[in-house]
């Protein structure tokens, strides 16, 4: 028969396609690693203009140690307005393919990395009520997963599942339900943090997971108890979802990945536990290890999203 195309219809993706969407996930998950680590290093208010760094300065003016430090702060919106345009870029490439995934999650990727980049705009210029630090945190945990799940969709190598063999629902049914709770239980995080004596915002507002105790620091303590049993409930289904990745070969490494992460930040918890908190800037956490705790998380979740990418299957193959 002959090639009969649908104005949707286009060849398979092209190698720059692939290589652009790869890249805008490498730069939204670097991106909310460091949104987590100026979080940690209370490094957002030393570059108080935006886009520039100073009113009469573009740079940073460079400095040693990690915190308040506006290196740290301009390299992640550097780093942000990148992906913001890969994501535009994987967008508009793949936007007359014949896989849903691919034709529309990067675009809404890229809604929610703007919404968070105008939300982390404010944050720099004025003071953001805690709803909208709740949706830019949200923002960007939702671009991170789907740009994801798209570049998993058109790795080369992703699985493919003929009529015999049907998809792992149930994989990715626990990557997704596993992705939603750890995403309340990052914005409760947020919800519970108190403030310091020293007046800056507690740590446990950024990116981690729980310390496995109510903290006089932090408020509202049914709220921190509902969020140390979100992270009970976290850790099961990760267990689960490595159990059920092996027994189907699907998503084998990346759920290995999200279990090995998790180890650490387990084991980074009891460390900080045992170090005690303090009403200081990161909660007395050494400033290294408290950023090394929130980006672990952020490679948790990233690990997951590629489990569910790939339970996913590829994208479907075009018509011919």
């Amino acid at each position: 028969m002959g090639a009969h195309h649908t104005g949707r219809e286009v060849p398979v993706p092209s190698t720059r396609h692939r290589r652009v969407t790869r890249w805008a996930n490498i730069f939204i998950v670097v991106t909310v690693a460091l949104g987590g680590m100026v979080c940690a290093t209370d490094s957002s208010s030393a570059c108080p203009a935006w886009p520039v760094c100073y009113a009469n300065q573009v740079g940073p003016v460079i400095q040693a140690g990690w915190l308040e430090n506006p290196v740290i702060e301009f390299v992640h919106r550097a780093i942000s307005f990148a992906a913001l345009v890969l994501l535009g870029v994987s967008g508009w490439m793949g936007r007359r393919h014949a896989d849903p995934r691919v034709r529309i999650l990067p675009w809404v990727a890229l809604l929610c990395a703007i919404g968070s980049a105008v939300f982390g705009m404010m944050i720099i210029l004025f003071t953001l009520p805690l709803g909208l630090s709740l949706l830019d945190l949200a923002f960007a945990l939702i671009a991170m997963v789907l740009i994801a799940v798209t570049d998993a969709a058109l790795r080369p190598g992703a699985a493919r599942f003929a009529p015999s063999r049907p998809r792992p629902r149930l994989l990715s049914r626990l990557a997704a339900g596993t992705l939603g709770v750890l995403i309340v239980m990052h914005l409760l995080g947020s919800i519970v943090a108190g403030t310091t004596a020293d007046g800056v915002a507690s740590f446990t507002r950024c990116l981690s997971w729980p310390l496995w105790e109510v903290h006089d620091i932090d408020r509202f303590p049914a709220l921190q108890v509902l969020r140390i049993a979100l992270a009970v409930t976290a850790i099961v289904l990760i267990v689960l979802v490595v159990l059920v990745a092996q027994r189907r070969g699907v998503g084998r490494l990346p759920a290995g990945l999200a279990a090995g992460l998790l180890v650490l930040e387990l084991a980074l918890g009891i460390l900080i536990t045992n170090a005690g908190l303090a009403p200081t800037q990161t909660n007395g956490i050494d400033a290294t290890i408290a950023v090394t705790y929130s980006a672990v998380s952020v490679g948790i979740m990233w690990a997951l999203a590629w489990v569910l990418g790939q339970s996913l299957g590829a994208a479907r193959p075009q018509s011919r």
